[in-house]
């Protein structure tokens, strides 16, 4: 298992650094800007589609939580659509999966420690990107006034990690259960925006509000308050369960997976399991 796991990880390296520099740059340039953005952003606030998305620019501590936290691991989250479903599914149409089977390890370890890998990887891009901005917030404290500290920032954009590890797990169950990665990926897509347009639409529908638990990024605490009272263990501890269950599931399906066919969940069965 050791071996295993550090293969994956040396082949996410560039993934890593990329996708964290990538990042970092995007939270440090929104970061970087606000003091010339300041005296705009109350005009910026009464937009209408704004409002309707509950997105708050009315002051440091909202600009940080809507433009830099909100959309931090959102964008990250595009990267676990992406390396979720290449896992497991992805590696079978490239014919690498067969071969990995063939190893002396059960397949719960096999699956255990590619979902090792995918979580240490989205940490570290976290890390990174968080890293970024929060510099850029010691640059440019001489030119605003606030309470927030660099610490602060980084943690708070750390927060983002149990969300992006609730579609991560989910991305791996699906990788595992569908025949395809194309399949796996396109509902994994599905699932993210009905997540993200189900929590915006349940701020103005009454109907949408009384299930808005349902959507996971309403675990996802974006408000301005987040800097002042602190992170609340509810939100990240409900999608840390998410992914653990999906997680559970990508396992089980796994087990029953006949490598190779490419079956769909209800062709299989079917069909007597073959042992591989």
């Amino acid at each position: 298992m050791p071996n295993l796991l550090a293969h994956e990880l040396l082949s996410r390296r560039t993934a890593m650094l990329g996708w964290g520099i990538g990042l970092a740059l995007f939270g440090a340039m929104y970061v970087a800007i606000y003091p010339q953005m300041a005296d705009y952003l109350s005009v910026v606030n009464a937009i209408p589609i704004y409002q309707y998305m509950g997105i708050s620019m009315g002051s440091l501590e909202g600009y940080l939580a809507s433009a830099v936290v909100q959309f931090i691991p959102l964008i990250l989250i595009i990267y676990a659509v992406i390396a979720s479903t290449a896992t497991l599914a992805g590696e079978e149409e490239d014919g690498t999966l067969e071969l990995m089977v063939t190893m002396p390890l059960a397949r719960w370890q096999i699956v255990a420690v590619k979902a090792l890998a995918l979580s240490v990887a989205t940490l570290v891009i976290l890390a990174i990107a968080g890293l970024g901005s929060a510099i850029t917030l010691v640059i440019i404290k001489s030119l605003i006034t606030t309470d927030i500290t660099a610490f602060q920032l980084f943690i708070t954009i750390l927060s983002g990690w149990p969300l992006v590890m609730a579609f991560l797990m989910t991305g791996l169950f699906l990788a595992a259960w569908l025949p395809s990665r194309r399949a796996a990926s396109m509902t994994l897509t599905i699932l993210v925006l009905i997540a993200y347009f189900g929590k915006t639409m349940a701020i103005s529908l009454p109907a949408i509000a009384r299930v808005k638990f349902l959507f996971l990024f309403t675990h996802f605490d974006t408000s301005p308050q987040i800097f002042t009272r602190g992170i609340q263990p509810y939100g990240p501890l409900i999608l840390l369960g998410v992914a653990a269950g999906f997680f559970a599931l990508a396992l089980l399906s796994f087990e029953r997976r006949d490598i190779s066919v490419g079956l769909w969940p209800w062709q299989r069965a079917r069909r007597t399991p073959s042992i591989k």
